[in-house]
Formats: structure tokens, C-alpha cells, sequence
């Protein structure tokens, strides 16, 4: 992972844990699922979230997004896995 997307990663990973309360109290008590996977996919950070849409919506594999985003296959592991920890996160709070 290059350095400037491990901190990025960082970074957002905290940002996402201090206002996760904020952004899910916004939602009320029982939102719809689209709301939910909105949210989820709002407190991701930028670069994991370009990399999961890639995976799921256009249907590209680990190593075609690597060599389109300039990475290494374990980075796109690692954003497709923090989208994964995000969708359940959400998903969890609401059940």
C-alpha cells in the first residue's frame, strides 16, 4: 500500500468512527436499506469507495482495478474488505 493511501486510510478510518453516531442518529430510528448502504458508503473514504463500486457495480476483478487505480492487489483487498466492515457496521446498528 503507498503511503499516501495508508494514511488517507487512517484518516478516515477515525473520521469515520467519531461521526458514525452523528450520521446514523440522522437516519431515525428504522431507515429504509437504501438509506442505510448510503450512509455506509458515505463514511468510507474516497479511494475505497471508487474501489468497491468498481468491484461490485462494474464488475472488475482485483487485478484489472489494480492496474487502473495504480495499486497493488492487497490495497484493493483492503478497500473492498473496509467497504464490506462498513455495509455490516450499518446494517448491525439497525437490525
Amino acid at each position: 500500500m503507498k503511503w499516501h493511501h495508508s494514511l488517507s486510510r487512517a484518516y478516515w478510518l477515525w473520521i469515520r468512527v467519531k461521526r458514525y453516531p452523528q450520521y446514523a442518529r440522522r437516519l431515525g430510528a428504522d431507515p429504509p436499506v437504501l438509506d442505510q448502504l448510503d450512509l455506509a458508503m458515505d463514511l468510507l473514504w474516497p479511494f475505497a469507495r471508487r474501489v468497491f463500486l468498481m468491484h461490485r457495480v462494474d464488475e472488475l476483478p482485483y487485478g484489472v482495478i489494480a492496474i487502473a487505480v495504480d495499486v497493488d492487489v492487497a490495497t484493493v483487498e483492503r478497500c473492498v474488505a473496509d467497504a464490506l466492515w462498513s455495509v455490516r457496521m450499518v446494517r448491525r446498528e439497525f437490525e
